[in-house]
């Protein structure tokens, strides 16, 4: 990297002054928005099943279901825990929530019932909207450990128990209208949603979301898309959302659809079936995936089976992908492949790549309205410039207001300047892309150098035969942390391991070699959004130092 230049804070070249981000309820300015749409349209489709809400059903349905959750006690302030999988109801569900100024807590209802625990205690949760009645069971059983008079109320999305409230019922409700909201609204300091970290390094923490913060990241969008290449084409017309909607990608995505005048084509999961069958039927223009699904697409030679010829592009995000995934999806597709950068933390997506710069190596594109953005010197705190590796830090409209009953978390990550320290470690040009390399927390310290693991895993990916790597440090008797590779093969590829580790050496510094070996497994271990999940990887060794030779 360059050294020496000054550093300076990057901020988006476009339309300036921005547009004024209104005092509203998040739910109110997209339902606002939607009635500017065709009322007869479809808004939201179940993929599977074709069930479609039209706009106008969205519109009727959100504001009673918001009166039903306000008859059954449901106050503004209040945290209602909705634990669902991708499915037609969820965003209606999500959007009468935070109509009625509650907290909507978006929960993976795989979660065990110790992490559902943890959950409702960080959140303080006492309503419920639960996917069906598996997850309710065990939401309650989480609730009567914690405090057996704490849960208020629970529905069920999917109505198979008759005894229980659903949503239906809340639909169907005869609650009169809500006349008014609480006195005094402020959308800069009311918590609309709370999506949980990713808990890659710990317990998922509660990230508090306000409905400002919301609603800039529809008005950053519209901007950037405004001055596009693409600007005049509604990539969103027919948008598929695998991707889980508790996570804030999938939760973005279909926002945007609603936000667009598109429709969303929601899927519970990712089957290569379903997928290609849903793009086809659906005429899906805008496929967003996680990178384990990208991959999945570069190698798989189902594409050449199904007709493509609606999609204009797929978009990832949630880790860092190798440009020649991105770059071999496209020809292989004949569509464009984007990734992006984004947190929970920063309201989702933070950036963008473009046309011109997606097939550059470890590029996230530029930052979006609304954000600053700079890099700092990990020892020094000093603000860096262009080439010149560091951590992120971003503010900005989008930034969260904390962590949920998590003062320390929060001091730690967002400073007195309302920096926010992403952990993230990046480099930016002088056109101000940004370009990611790795994670501080993910940094292996060999002999006191740091070795990101994302450098070694894209010269591993390049190797012929490999279809998925991770590294992670561990223990070392002698140099505190070496790096180890766990490898995934290609179909009917025997791997050659000291092939692997020669490879490396061969094109990194002696401290950056994989001293800590190669492993050839069957798949990587990754949480629901596909991130690697390097404590599980090093757990086996924490205990056991190896003596290495380096």
């Amino acid at each position: 990297m360059a050294k020496g230049k000054n550093g300076r804070i990057v901020k988006w070249k476009g339309e300036d002054p921005f547009p004024e981000i209104p005092n509203a309820n998040y739910a109110s300015f997209l339902l606002t928005v939607m009635s500017r749409h065709e009322e007869n349209d479809a808004a939201l489709v179940d993929g599977q099943t074709g069930k479609a809400y039209t706009y106008g059903d969205v519109r009727r349905n959100i504001p009673k279901i918001r009166n039903g959750l306000a008859a059954a006690g449901v106050r503004p302030g209040d945290k209602v825990f909705l634990g669902c999988r991708n499915h037609i109801d969820m965003p209606v569900a999500l959007l009468s929530i935070i109509l009625a100024e509650a907290t909507c807590v978006l929960v993976n209802p795989a979660s065990t019932k110790e992490e559902l625990k943890h959950i409702i205690g960080l959140s303080e949760s006492r309503w419920v909207i639960a996917q069906d009645e598996k997850v309710a069971q065990k939401v309650e059983e989480a609730f009567k450990e914690l405090s057996p008079n704490a849960l208020q109320q629970l529905w069920v999305m999917d109505q198979t128990t008759p005894a229980r409230p659903s949503l239906s019922d809340l639909i169907s409700s005869t609650a009169p209208e809500l006349q008014n909201k609480s006195d005094v609204f402020d959308a800069a300091t009311t918590v609309a949603l709370m999506p949980l970290s990713s808990g890659t390094t710990g317990l998922p923490k509660g990230v508090m979301l306000s409905h400002r913060n919301l609603i800039a990241t529809q008005i950053q969008r519209a901007i950037a898309a405004s001055l596009s290449p693409l600007r005049g084409i509604n990539v969103y017309k027919s948008a598929l959302i695998i991707i889980p909607m508790y996570h804030m990608m999938g939760f973005n995505m279909v926002m945007n659809a609603l936000f667009s005048g598109g429709k969303a084509v929601i899927i519970p999961r990712f089957t290569p079936k379903e997928y290609f069958s849903a793009i086809e039927k659906h005429k899906v223009t805008f496929s967003p995936v996680v990178p384990y699904v990208l991959r999945y697409l570069e190698t798989s030679p189902t594409l050449k089976n199904y007709d493509l010829s609606s999609l204009i592009i797929f978009a990832t995000g949630s880790e860092p992908i190798s440009a020649s995934t991105l770059t071999n999806v496209a020809k292989k597709s004949g569509r464009m492949a984007l990734q992006g950068w984004g947190m929970s933390e920063t309201s989702g997506i933070g950036t963008g790549t473009s046309s011109e710069t997606y097939n550059k190596e470890s590029c996230v594109g530029k930052f979006l309205p609304f954000f600053q953005a700079k890099v700092i010197d990990l020892e020094t705190g000093e603000m860096l410039g262009e080439g010149q590796e560091g951590e992120l830090c971003v503010r900005g409209s989008s930034i969260m207001l904390g962590y949920a009953n998590n003062p320390k978390a929060t001091a730690e990550t967002i400073d007195p300047e309302g920096w926010l320290h992403t952990g993230d470690l990046v480099y930016f040009d002088e056109e101000d892309n940004f370009y990611v390399t790795g994670r501080i927390k993910d940094l292996i310290k060999v002999k006191g150098y740091q070795v990101a693991p994302a450098e070694l895993e894209s010269i591993i990916k390049k190797m012929e035969g490999v279809r998925d790597v991770a590294v992670a440090g561990i223990p070392d008797e002698r140099l505190g942390e070496v790096p180890r590779a766990w490898v995934v093969p290609r179909t009917d590829v025997v791997l050659d391991t000291k092939a692997i580790i020669e490879n490396v050496a061969a094109q990194v510094m002696p401290y950056k070699q994989l001293a800590g070996g190669v492993e050839v497994v069957h798949s990587i271990p990754r949480n629901h959004i596909g991130k690697v999940l390097r404590r599980q990887l090093r757990k086996p060794y924490e205990d056991k130092p190896k003596k290495s030779k380096l």
